[in-house]
């Protein structure tokens, strides 16, 4: 009786595993243990020796080419949907940075104790098949002359088996380590200087422009970039005369770059026509967006006819410890009149408090926020930076006499996990010269609440 029970018993488990083709192929990853239950119900003759070899047969054949897996969902700090092979892939995004700025000794400039959005975008991305990615995003804080409307909207193309790359739609411009940085990934409230003075004229916005663009590398030092570029989609034209162009270049070596550790070099340059004689001006503000004004500007410089760009940087990771450094140069080229040479620099210095390291990513050359070790709401503390900065810009020459600026920053950051950042950011304006605003010395206190996913 025992005897025909445990036959009966085996004969059940016989029947899941040859009627149901999906059993074995959860139990694919135990192949031994299917196969051990195969041959107990051959020795018990449940099975015969014909069937036991069918069994084992399957088992050892391939799964179903024409199986479907599942796509995979990814919600850990963003939301994404991967095919199973991750060749394809679709995912949200977006970034709130919520800003605070305090004024002290601003003389007659002017600036306003100030709270808004200083961003407040939107974005979708995806892939196709390893070869094609595109992205979308839109900007909907608008303040002063912050524009509301598209930021980046491209598509690029990786040619199979090789390093390059080809995009087409609006992206930034090949021109500055700082600028080319992500405004999530800051070590202050607001970019240096020189950053976006040479970037935020002629129909430009944060630095990005309606083109064309090629990449590569060597995957190991070097990467190099080229492009043409026009106006900004959600700028506004300044005449009927046309869109500006530029064409520029920039060069990147990276000897080292592992988890902790990176050295990085760049050269950028390129050349801008600016396709109205009537029209092109440089400014700054200092290094403060929300309530303030420009210390230092060119005003209108007439008869403007083209405009030369260059720029050197430098940037190192050893541990928690990260510097980052820019000089930059620009030539101004006058139809009836001298040409003029303005130019601006700045270093940065900071050390990750909690251990952890800054980004690096050899490809696009550029630099991130630290990965957090253990989040606040695990049990740890997240990280914490430290930073300072000096930068100078000087945009006095010839008949123009702008001005030159000089400050000193310091900031703190904490990142309670990889999506939230709480920053502070001090600036000390040291010296005006020059300009309508010559001599004035204001500081500023910065406050950055900030969510990107």
């Amino acid at each position: 009786m025992t005897d025909i029970c445990y036959k009966n018993i085996l004969g059940v488990l016989m029947f899941a595993v040859v009627c149901t083709s999906t059993t074995v192929q959860a139990l694919d990853n135990d192949k031994g243990a299917v196969e051990k239950l195969i041959n107990t119900l051959q020795k018990k003759g449940v099975i015969d020796d014909k069937t036991h070899g069918e069994l084992i047969k399957d088992l050892e054949a391939p799964s179903d080419s024409n199986h479907t897996e599942a796509p995979r969902i990814q919600t850990n700090g963003r939301f994404q949907v991967s095919s199973a092979d991750g060749k394809s892939s679709f995912r949200f995004g977006g970034r709130i940075h919520l800003d605070g700025s305090l004024y002290n000794d601003a003389g007659d400039a002017g600036f306003t104790n100030s709270f808004d959005a200083r961003r407040a975008r939107f974005e979708v991305r995806g892939t196709q098949d390893d070869n094609f990615d595109w992205k979308l995003d839109y900007e909907f804080a608008q303040h002063e002359d912050i524009k509301e409307g598209f930021r980046d909207a491209i598509i690029r193309y990786h040619v199979p088996d090789t390093s390059h790359s080809f995009t087409v739609g609006q992206f930034k411009e090949f021109f500055g380590l700082e600028s080319l940085n992500s405004s999530n990934d800051l070590a202050f409230v607001e970019r240096a200087l020189p950053s976006r003075t040479f970037h935020d004229f002629a129909e430009s916005s944060d630095g990005r422009r309606l083109g064309v663009g090629w990449n590569t590398n060597d995957g190991d030092l070097y990467t190099f970039s080229l492009g043409a570029f026009a106006r900004n989609m959600s700028g506004d034209s300044y005449d009927g005369e046309g869109d500006p162009f530029a064409a520029e270049g920039r060069l990147t070596l990276s000897p080292i770059h592992t988890a902790k550790r990176a050295l990085h070099a760049g050269l950028s340059a390129n050349w801008l026509d600016i396709n109205n004689p009537s029209y092109a001006k440089l400014k700054a503000r200092p290094e403060a967006k929300m309530g303030s004004q420009a210390l230092v500007s060119t005003g209108q410089m007439l008869d403007t006819e083209s405009m030369g760009r260059y720029g050197a940087e430098l940037g190192f990771v050893e541990g928690p410890l990260w510097s980052q450094a820019e000089y930059m140069y620009t030539t101004v080229n006058r139809t009836n009149a001298q040409s003029l040479q303005f130019s601006g620099w700045y270093a940065n210095l900071g050390y990750v408090l909690t251990g952890e390291s800054r980004g690096y990513s050899f490809k696009d050359g550029t630099f991130s926020n630290p990965k957090v070790t253990q989040g606040f709401s695990e049990g740890g503390w997240g990280a914490l930076e430290v930073a300072s900065r000096l930068s100078s810009l000087d945009l006095t020459d010839g008949d123009i006499e702008g001005g030159k600026e000089t400050n000193f920053s310091a900031g703190i950051n904490w990142f309670p996990n990889n999506n939230y950042k709480v920053m502070l950011t001090w600036t000390k304006v040291l010296d005006v010269t020059g300009g309508a605003y010559d001599g004035v010395t204001p500081s500023e206190i910065l406050i950055r609440t900030q969510f990107a996913f």
